[in-house]
């Protein structure tokens, strides 16, 4: 690729090096003729020479198709071109990879995001990985708390537990497994163009969100991993040699410490797969959410400083009272049509958004509610301030926070996009053409329709929703 690159400059830089030796002395005619001994020449040679040096005041310029000149400035305009649309792309590519780079990384492992290559082959294992752990450690719980005997509360609530809870992620992880490409073109829409367009001093909202996402990934890991452990190690707290769940198996664990070490392992694996995958999904989930608020955000200090935008652009021209006013005026309505394609694709990004993630949001939503009745079942069960109470508190804090990423985010997108009016009116829109302000009202308008995200078209994901949630841990 190197390669051809330069090969492919060489031949540009070819017609433009050749085109501007012809310009350059077809300008020095002039030159020569004076460096001759004109002033020896009679009047009519003299004559002659005027009209041949008028001649060459034309500039000699060879053009490719009548637009562009074959000119070394033509080729460093092709080079600043290239070499700007190569920082976009990596500025582009950066933004995804500064967001979501362990999101990712732990999803690869974890079989839900698929690499560039090799793709049929990762196909085979994302299957393997869902089918064998995802999908059968709830199946073999569901079995065991049907097919036990003498089975008491205690294993009912343990079971029931883990059936809710892995269960749910079944068909949360779903789309991950059989449209991953939807996946990634979703997550990608980060990075088109539109999203990109802001100044340097609107950097430090999009470098504040990407550190926000990051935060959130490293905090809500770190809670689901820290109580998957605290999980899987409280049978050892436990009189007997019992699993973190009973679930159904061909073979008697307690038979020997073999097959025991065989089970639990097993278990701990295919909790523990659901458990992390879990604490990088939902994290980067709600980190889309918060790119599409800080885009808002963007959009807003655009609107509310157009006037300002215009005399900055304004400032830097030499240009008569009259021009100066005319330019601001057709700066400010280009600005303002820019403006409302943003807006469109703010909004095209949550409505693809909901389409890809809305199913997955809403089984949360629902396990999570069952969820948390059950963890104060189990709390009601054990003695206060042990091992395993302090176990089941932190997995109900960590399921409390789950939801709250959505819905605090939801809550702050939706209040974003609805005080776009008021950025509006905080601008100089009084100073503005007539063709400008309708544009601005049609924004208004559009801005009018509420931005919200929502769990399976039934719940919003909205602080309101979370306080709905948190009462039924409240009962």
């Amino acid at each position: 690729m190197v390669l051809f690159l330069c090969t492919m400059l060489s031949e540009i830089f070819l017609y433009s090096y050749y085109g501007t030796i012809l310009y350059e002395e077809n300008q020095t005619l002039t030159n020569a003729v004076y460096m001759g001994k004109w002033y020896n020449y009679d009047t009519k040679s003299r004559k002659a020479l005027v009209i041949l040096m008028e001649r060459s005041k034309r500039p000699m310029l060879v053009t490719a198709g009548k637009i562009l000149d074959l000119s070394l400035e033509t080729f460093t305009t092709v080079l600043r071109r290239a070499y700007s649309l190569l920082a976009e792309h990596q500025e582009m590519k950066g933004l995804v990879e500064k967001s979501f780079r362990v999101n990712l990384l732990v999803m690869q492992v974890m079989g839900f995001y698929p690499p560039q290559k090799y793709k049929s082959l990762y196909k085979i294992y994302t299957y393997v990985v869902y089918c064998a752990f995802t999908t059968l450690i709830p199946v073999l719980a569901t079995l065991e708390l049907f097919l036990a005997e003498n089975i008491n509360l205690e294993q009912i609530s343990d079971n029931a537990f883990i059936v809710c809870e892995a269960g749910c992620f079944i068909i949360k992880y779903l789309p991950f497994v059989r449209n991953a490409d939807k996946i990634k073109k979703s997550l990608f829409l980060i990075e088109r163009p539109m999203f990109h367009i802001y100044t340097k001093r609107q950097e430090h909202i999009i470098e504040e969100c990407v550190a926000i996402c990051r935060r959130n990934c490293r905090l809500f890991l770190t809670f689901c991993t820290i109580t998957v452990i605290n999980w899987s190690i409280t049978p050892f707290f436990l009189p007997g040699n019992n699993l973190p769940v009973e679930i159904w198996s061909p073979f008697e664990h307690k038979a020997s410490r073999k097959f025991y070490f065989l089970s639990f392992v097993y278990i701990v694996a295919g909790v523990g797969n659901a458990a992390v995958s879990s604490g990088v999904i939902d994290p980067l989930l709600a980190g889309l959410i918060s790119h599409a608020t800080s885009q808002l955000k963007v959009l807003k200090n655009n609107l509310q400083f157009l006037d300002e935008h215009a005399e900055e652009r304004i400032a830097s021209r030499n240009i008569s009272f009259i021009e100066r006013k005319r330019f601001k005026a057709d700066f400010i309505y280009q600005q303002i049509k820019l403006c409302v394609n943003h807006h469109i694709a703010i909004t095209e990004f949550i409505d693809v958004y909901e389409d890809t993630y809305s199913s997955s949001v809403f089984i949360q939503f629902a396990a999570s509610v069952v969820v948390i009745c059950i963890s104060c079942l189990r709390l009601s069960m054990v003695e206060p301030f042990t091992f395993t109470f302090f176990v089941m508190a932190l997995f109900l804090w960590t399921m409390l926070c789950e939801i709250f990423l959505y819905c605090y985010y939801g809550t702050i997108l939706y209040e974003e996009n609805h005080s776009l009016t008021n950025a509006i009116y905080m601008g100089k829109w009084y100073n503005y053409d007539i063709k400008s302000m309708k544009a601005l009202v049609i924004l208004m308008e559009r801005s009018k329709r509420p931005m919200i995200v929502t769990a399976g078209k039934i719940l919003d994901l909205s602080l309101e929703t979370f306080t709905t949630v948190k009462r039924s841990f409240d009962c």
